[in-house]
């Protein structure tokens, strides 16, 4: 799955750190707070994936994409699948407002043409 794949990928070098430190005797793990190690995890993920690592876990429980940072925007925490084809089609749409062909080409209001009927309406 790509979702568990970017988590371990953006804790591998995390998990690696850990366990040198620990093979190597060095008791520096268990002088850091355990919060500043939590502070550090998050913000090396939200840095290097845009998401925080605890968006990632749950992502990867829950099969959605789910972000903080887009819950603090607009108040979703997780999209599903067909939420995030809905976007991205809307994003690609080239075409916006109310589109009709016209003389070989389309031609966009951004109020509908009460003129026009629906057989040349594009959509």
């Amino acid at each position: 799955m790509p979702i568990r794949d970017t988590l371990w990928r953006s804790l591998a070098p995390l998990a690696g750190f850990a366990l040198l430190a620990c093979l190597s005797g060095c008791t520096a793990l268990a002088l850091t707070p355990a919060a500043a190690v939590y502070a550090g995890v998050e913000g090396v993920a939200l840095n290097q994936t845009g998401k925080l690592a605890s968006d990632h876990a749950v992502s990867a429980i829950t099969g959605q994409d789910c972000s903080f940072l887009r819950y603090k925007d607009t108040g979703n925490y997780c999209r599903s699948a067909a939420e995030i084809a809905a976007q991205e089609a809307r994003e690609r749409r080239d075409l916006a407002g109310y589109c009709y062909r016209r003389l070989g080409l389309v031609t966009c209001y951004e109020r509908p043409d009460p003129t026009a009927t629906d057989e040349i309406r594009v959509h």
